[in-house]
């Protein structure tokens, strides 16, 4: 690992961050992260039992990776899991600048654990779809949508990447929530074959996946993102080329709130002020609380008329 990765890493001074790496020559593509805070916020944010602070902790995991992969400023990519089970559904919403942020229909979900004694997320979101949405700013954004296959979110993702953009991907996210409901742990990785690749590089590749047991473990062995890479990618000659910061966060304000009010139309505003009583909206992403009162709400009306 050069001395520079090394710098950039201890300058986060125990942040959240994300590790971008190749492998084999260029033929592999890695990315790895830890999302300890961040999962943690999110919990405390939504107030979320122990099966959704795991299955919304491992969607902003991946969630973010995948946000790293945006090229441009401006672009966002979000997530939606909508299923059957009691959770209902997560959404997921990340940049490039390493912002991520999300929600769980259902934060307060408690089901038996699974017979190894794991929460069973899968059984949490059921039966469902995976919807990914890239939002670029000069144009239409695109979507896909597929059925979810596990429901476990790390290999929904990589039916996602092998399906719609037909992108050979191992996934791995974990969350592990510790005995007083706080995140013990939170990371996950992701590993792409690139076009061209040579298929010698398969068995060898193979092989190194095939030793992992789960993302916690190897966080709970005190590995780093880059030695999760590397015990990933053991004999590819993994290279870390990039680390970025990552956090929870959501971008909503009271003025942009406002433009929510104001999208209601004037009969809904003028019932509001009818009322005579504040207005509360609550951002779904990040649970924030915005207060309107009657006088504002009236001159709101006046811009919407």
């Amino acid at each position: 690992m050069s001395t520079e990765i090394e710098q950039q890493i201890a300058e986060l001074n125990g942040s959240d961050y994300i590790v971008r790496g190749t492998a084999a020559n260029g033929m592999i593509r890695a990315f790895a992260t830890i999302t300890l805070h961040t999962v943690q916020e999110a919990h405390d944010r939504h107030h979320t039992s122990p099966v959704v602070t795991a299955a919304l902790g491992r969607l902003l995991t991946v969630g973010a990776m995948m946000g790293s992969m945006l090229k441009d400023e401006g672009e966002l990519m979000t997530l939606a899991i909508r299923g059957d089970g009691p959770i209902g559904g997560l959404t997921v919403t990340a940049d490039s600048l390493g912002h991520v942020k999300g929600y769980a229909a259902n934060p307060d979900v408690w089901i038996p654990l699974k017979s190894n004694g794991k929460l069973d997320v899968g059984g949490a979101l059921g039966q469902g779809t995976l919807t990914v949405i890239q939002d670029q700013p000069w144009g239409e954004p695109y979507s896909s949508q597929l059925d979810l296959v596990t429901g476990e979110i790390g290999d929904d993702v990589a039916e996602y990447f092998v399906m719609s953009e037909q992108v050979p991907t191992s996934v791995g996210a974990g969350v592990l929530v510790d005995t007083d409901l706080n995140v013990r742990q939170a990371g996950g990785f992701i590993i792409q074959l690139l076009p061209g690749y040579d298929e010698a590089i398969l068995p060898k590749l193979e092989e190194s996946l095939s030793k992992i047991t789960s993302v916690t473990d190897m966080l709970e062995a005190g590995l780093t993102p880059i030695g999760i890479l590397e015990h990933a990618l053991e004999g590819l000659d993994f290279k870390p080329m990039e680390v970025s910061p990552l956090k929870f966060y959501c971008n909503c304000t009271h003025e942009r709130t406002q433009k929510v009010l104001i999208t209601l139309g004037a009969e809904e505003l003028q019932k509001l002020i009818d009322e005579n009583k504040p207005v509360e909206l609550v951002c779904n992403f990040c649970n924030n609380k915005y207060t309107f009162e009657v006088n504002e709400i009236k001159q709101l009306l006046k811009e919407a008329k």
